[in-house]
């Protein structure tokens, strides 16, 4: 069909030749990219332009229209079906050649017909002029606030983005401390949990001298090896507890005599609870093996003696704790008391030893180690009675340099038959009957006994006087201070001058304000401390502040030592109050079967004692231990007694 027949049948306003159609195409598209050009300025707002388009993009049936008889009708001509002013001519000029950047020929013209000068024209130009300046600036700071605001939006995404990575950051880091801490508890508390009672190992698994870790402990470790030649007297008995990694295994020998196997009984229980508490401080993940065997040696010597030997063994994980050791007790089998040599040699027996140890050393072909070979007590500590004689042992490098297992040898009993105290053959060879010393029980005695110590600069100049007048004194030592320096020389000293050493606590606390196992925790504290030196347990207790009770009496397994003269040194610290209170006070002063209490801490006792020990030798006094003077006088000296004098012993606290 022709495009004039088309045109026919359609309504005026909408008939179009093929040119028509084509230039408003053109013209459209131009127009459209405009539009679309000015509506993405923020803030441009929405508004109908000239052909009726909104800013939106959308146009009105009105605006289609109009802008269909303007691209119809040539210019400066009416469209059918309407009027067309002069300004709507100049419209349709100005957007027929936007495309060529023409101006429109109307403007052209009558630009060019205006008399040059002409002020309306002029000022007509210029306001035109300032409109375009004015809309140029209006669109411009439309663009900056735009600009600004995209800015902001990124700058704020930026911010938004930093803060979740921070959150995340801070979310790791604080999962990662969280799984680090349950880590920990669990190594801590969640893995297998060691034993709450140590116990033991085989010595054949100890002969490898090295803890095996992860390596649990069974029956089939545990073994005793002392041939039965041995083992004289007794029938064995057997303490062992077994766990995972840590254990014991200790036999003994029950002999008969109910006195002798319950001291028996104590060594052993003294001999576990010092391993014990060595496994609790030594104890970390629980799975590392600490074991303790011991086994025993027994003998029996006439009628008259029974010595019993054990050989300790202890794998842990302080090498200085670790290995081999041996602990020796002797007992007289008509009462069951413990002896010592002194009670079963005379005066004299010191130097005969010591010449016979360097003998015997020397025979070793190593080197004798300074002072290991002197006449004094603590270097024959170790020894049993036999048949053949008296056996001296002495643990691994102890007598000779680089020898780390246990020497022995056995003086014949005839070489000692000059020295006996009592009939150990069978033949009636004794002396005289074994009295503690040489303490004469037809003279008065005094017991001075010092609280508190050790100290350095206190106890060493005590030592000297007592020396000087060949004096003997008690010394109730408290742990805290056998941890300083000069501890060890100093308790060494005392034992070597005869002094005997009683125990005090480990931290001086009332026995009547803490609990059982406290008690039996300060006292062990000490005794652990002198084994650990090699040294012997003490044998009797002094409770602080002289706190005891029918309680207390049950619990503490050692005789208590009291006293009946308190100087209250510690109090006054005055030399001339002490010395008044021992020698010249008609109530206190010393008496025969006295205990003297005194504390070796303070200066001014010291200078005390300068004036009181020779001053009670010279009224007769023999200044002795309180377990010379108690054997000396024929008085028991045993757990569940306390002792205030050799006159006033109790067993009853009462109201």
């Amino acid at each position: 069909m022709a495009q004039e027949e088309r045109n026919e049948k359609r309504p005026e306003n909408f008939r179009l030749s093929h040119r028509s159609r084509n230039r408003i195409t053109s013209a459209n598209s131009q127009n459209h990219v405009e539009r679309r050009t000015v509506s993405e300025v923020p803030g441009a707002g929405r508004r109908v332009d000239s052909e009726g388009r909104q800013a939106g993009g959308r146009q009105t049936a009105a605006g289609q229209q109009t802008m269909h008889r303007q691209q119809m009708a040539p210019a400066g001509q009416r469209p059918a079906g309407g009027r067309q002013t002069a300004a709507g001519q100049q419209t349709i000029q100005r957007r027929q050649t936007a495309a060529t950047g023409q101006r429109p020929a109307g403007r052209q013209q009558a630009a060019s017909q205006r008399p040059a000068g002409d002020p309306q024209a002029a000022g007509a130009g210029r306001q035109t002029a300032g409109k375009t300046q004015s809309r140029r600036a209006s669109s411009e700071a439309r663009w900056a606030r735009w600009e600004e605001e995209k800015y902001r939006r990124q700058k704020a995404e930026q911010e938004q983005q930093q803060r979740r990575t921070r959150i995340i950051i801070i979310t790791l880091a604080a999962a990662v401390a969280v799984l680090a801490v349950a880590l920990v508890l669990w190594l801590v508390f969640g893995r297998e949990k060691a034993p709450s009672e140590p116990v033991a190992a085989t010595q054949e698994s100890q002969t490898k001298g090295v803890s095996q870790t992860d390596k649990k402990l069974s029956d089939a470790d545990f073994s005793f090896t002392v041939p039965v030649e041995k083992q004289e007297v007794g029938t064995p008995g057997e303490a062992k507890e077994l766990a995972d990694y840590e254990g014991y295994a200790v036999r003994y020998p029950t002999i008969g005599n109910e006195t002798i196997d319950g001291a028996i009984s104590k060594r052993v229980d003294d001999m576990v609870s010092v391993f014990k508490r060595q496994v609790q401080e030594m104890r970390t993940d629980g799975r590392t093996r600490m074991t303790m065997a011991a086994d025993y040696e027994s003998y029996q010597t006439g009628e008259a003696l029974i010595s019993v030997k054990f050989n300790i063994h202890k794998e842990l994980p302080q090498a200085d704790q670790a290995g081999d050791s041996i602990e020796t007790y002797t007992y007289q089998m008509s009462d069951g008391a413990e002896l010592s040599l002194s009670n079963v040699l005379t005066e004299g027996y010191l130097e005969l030893l010591s010449g016979k140890t360097k003998e015997f050393a020397q025979a070793q072909g190593g080197t004798l180690r300074a002072g290991a070979a002197e006449a004094v007590d603590t270097n024959f500590k170790c020894y049993t009675w036999n048949e053949d004689g008296l056996t001296l042992y002495f643990p691994g490098g102890t007598l000779i340099d680089g020898v780390s297992e246990v020497l022995s040898f056995t003086i014949p009993m005839e070489e000692l038959s000059g020295y006996l105290t009592m009939d150990l053959t069978g033949n009636g060879q004794a002396a005289q009957a074994p009295v503690s010393g040489n303490v004469d029980p037809s003279k008065p005695m005094v017991c001075l006994t010092f609280d508190d110590g050790p100290k350095a600069s206190t106890t060493g100049e005590l030592l000297d006087i007592l020396e000087e007048n060949d004096a003997r004194a008690t010394f109730f030592v408290v742990g805290d201070a056998l941890k300083g320096s000069s501890a060890e020389e100093l308790i060494r000293r005392e034992l070597a001058l005869g002094c005997q050493v009683g125990n005090h606590t480990a931290n001086h606390k009332n026995f009547r304000k803490i609990t059982d196992e406290e008690i039996e925790s300060q006292i062990e504290g000490v005794n652990d401390i002198l084994k650990g030196w090699g040294l012997p347990a003490t044998s009797t207790v002094r409770p602080p502040y002289g706190g005891w009770d029918n309680h207390v009496r049950d619990v503490v397994k050692y005789p208590m030592a009291r006293w009946n003269v308190d100087t209250l040194d510690w109090e006054t610290k005055d030399p001339e109050a002490t010395i008044q209170c021992v020698l010249y006070d008609e109530v206190k002063k010393a008496a025969d079967g006295d205990i003297i209490l005194m504390h070796d801490i303070h200066p001014e006792t010291i200078e005390a004692c300068r004036t009181i020990i020779p001053e009670l030798k010279a009224r007769g006094f023999q200044l002795v231990t309180m377990e010379e003077m108690f054997a000396a006088k024929g008085i028991s000296y045993e757990a569940g007694k306390v002792y205030y004098s050799s006159g006033d012993i109790r067993t009853d606290f009462g109201e």
